[in-house]
């Protein structure tokens, strides 16, 4: 068991440990900062009324022997440290809409930090914030036990926050996947997303798609799994790694309308691009500029096409072929999205799709979505996983 003792540190104090790297937020157990705006400002609102914020909780992980410099990791409270920094340099203003105290918003509505009075800002770098300094003693485990705990109650962990605590190979390759800039040049995640670590999340399922091929993940234990089984001694991790790299790659090829665009940003649809391109990576198929074509006339079709249409009576042989092929495609992308037998469905089709469309289906495709069009009006988004 370790101790602990509880103290009071200025903000003055904790941000120049902050800034100059003293006081560190170790990312590969903790969740990332999930606060808004209007958070940040209620918090700074909290400090100018003098009132008093929830503890902090401090661990000196690593002291150097020979100078006696140490590193200090947040337990506990990043969001509020993190807050109160962006606000002394100047990141944001005090929002009115956000502000609950009518004194507040009198006095500081729409001030950066340097529009404060000297006083103010004396009062604000004076302000006490307490802390719990736990003893250097304790382990990493006992840190990340810990961490877990008090976020039961505040903000509850999804489960990959949960998995993010397990440090580890497999652990390192997703976070690294989930880095490339791919990811935020086309808006693939939102920012809640990326908050809550989805982008991890999928880049995990990435790596899981790549070595074990289109899997069953309608719960939590693959991945899981997957984090506990390649935690050490991931052999595999720079060839998987490369592998993965050269298909993220590939994927940015397809963007090639904003059709498309809107069509990739459902993880469901990603997914199943991702599924066609480690096809073509393990049969060795050259991505051709026909393929992108094929791809971008599937999703003119996909994004018009309903499950309520009847046009049995109404088309002609290839018509039917590309009408079949987008019934399953949308039936096995409306429920169930993350069985193994609708992501078989959509990774077919897609594949038909790319690889064995004919002159005769191509040339059917415009009348079909013609004849799609006549009937029906564009359908609601898909669900997302």
């Amino acid at each position: 068991m370790f101790n602990f003792t509880d103290t009071r540190k200025s903000i003055k104090d904790i941000s120049t440990m902050f800034e100059g790297g003293d006081l560190i937020v170790d990312d590969s157990y903790q969740r990332r900062s999930v606060w808004g705006e209007k958070d940040k400002i209620r918090l700074i609102e909290t400090v100018l009324l003098k009132l008093i914020i929830p503890v902090l909780f401090f661990w000196k992980a690593e002291t150097d022997p020979d100078t006696g410099a140490s590193i200090t990791h947040i337990v506990d409270g990043q969001q509020r440290i993190k807050a109160i920094c962006s606000y002394v340099n100047n990141e944001f203003k005090l929002k009115p809409q956000f502000l609950l105290s009518e004194e507040i918003k009198t006095k500081y509505a729409n001030k950066l930090f340097r529009d404060l009075s000297d006083d103010d800002k004396r009062d604000f770098w004076n302000y006490q914030l307490m802390v719990i300094d736990i003893d250097p003693s304790a382990t990493r485990e006992d840190i990340i036990t810990m961490f877990n705990r008090l976020n039961l109650t505040d903000y509850n962990l999804n489960d990959q926050e949960k998995r993010n605590s397990k440090s580890g190979e497999f652990a390192s390759l997703a976070r690294e996947l989930s880095e490339m800039d791919i990811w935020d040049q086309y808006h693939l995640f939102t920012v809640p997303d990326v908050k809550r670590m989805k982008d991890v999340e999928f880049c995990a399922s990435l790596i899981l798609l790549y070595k074990k091929g289109i899997i069953d993940q309608t719960n939590q234990t693959a991945l899981n799994e997957a984090y506990e089984d390649y935690q050490i001694g991931y052999k595999d991790a720079e060839n998987d790694k490369e592998a993965i790299i050269e298909a993220i790659n590939s994927l940015s090829h397809f963007f090639i309308s904003d059709e498309v665009t809107k069509f990739l940003k459902k993880r469901t649809q990603l997914y199943t691009l991702f599924s066609v391109i480690f096809y073509m990576q393990r049969e060795k198929i050259e991505l051709q500029g026909k393929h992108l074509d094929n791809f971008k006339r599937f999703v003119n079709l996909y994004s018009v096409f309903g499950n309520d249409i009847d046009l049995e009576d109404q088309l002609s042989e290839a018509e039917k072929t590309l009408f079949d092929w987008l019934k399953k495609y949308k039936l096995a992308s409306s429920e169930g999205l993350n069985k193994h037998t609708n992501r078989m469905i959509r990774y077919n089709v897609l594949k038909d799709f790319l690889f064995n469309t004919n002159q005769e289906l191509i040339s059917a495709e415009s009348d079909l979505h013609a004849k799609i069009v006549s009937l029906s009006a564009i359908p609601t988004e898909d669900p997302d996983e």
